[in-house]
């Protein structure tokens, strides 16, 4: 039920702080009712026509529509679309929860597709570290050259060294049940260095 605009007035404060207002003059073009409103900005939409027979007859409208779309949804047999009710988008959010409370991160990414990692960024000295771990940035301070640490680092990608891990019970025999086998021989800070 579109309004036409018949036309505006402008309305001058009187006062000082007062704002300008207009005066906005409609016609319904389907019962022919005229009216206005005397707005502060002039509306960009028409407001609906107050003639009460106008607005029950936009509310049959509304209900016939409503009435069509239910009908055209039975027919196909699919449901409206509804966000967040899927097991996997439930499960995504819960473990996304769980690791937030219990790791304190809350820099995870929630916007990920197939293949990415939720794993938030490492800091910028850290990934290099990472990164150059088999390029000899490390392994150089151990006597290792670029093309010894090369095929390290493709022996290790390979799988070349799953089977050499030692169980902790062999390090120390006499560890009791439950205790630390390892020992802390000397610590390194993230920088490299030796303390």
């Amino acid at each position: 039920m579109p309004a036409e605009t018949l036309g505006t007035t402008v309305i001058e404060s009187e006062s000082f702080l007062e704002p300008t207002r207009y005066r906005v003059r409609y016609q319904c073009q389907d019962c022919g009712h005229r009216y206005s409103k005397t707005v502060k900005a002039v509306p960009k939409v028409d407001p609906p026509c107050p003639n009460k027979a106008c607005a029950a007859a936009r509310e049959v409208l509304a209900l016939k529509a409503e009435l069509a779309n239910m009908k055209a949804m039975i027919e196909s047999g699919a449901a409206p679309a509804q966000i967040g009710k899927k097991v996997v988008v439930k499960a995504v959010d819960e473990t996304a929860r769980i690791v937030m409370e219990d790791y304190n991160m809350t820099n995870l990414k929630d916007n990920i597709r197939q293949g990415e990692s939720v794993a938030p960024k490492l800091p910028p000295v850290q990934q290099r570290a990472a990164d150059n771990y088999f390029g000899g940035g490390a392994l150089a301070s151990r006597g290792m050259n670029a093309r010894q640490t090369e095929l390290l680092g493709r022996r290790a990608i390979a799988g070349a060294f799953r089977n050499m891990a030692v169980p902790p019970t062999a390090i120390v025999p006499g560890a009791a049940q439950g205790q630390s086998p390892l020992r802390v021989l000397r610590t390194e800070p993230l920088g490299g260095g030796k303390r």
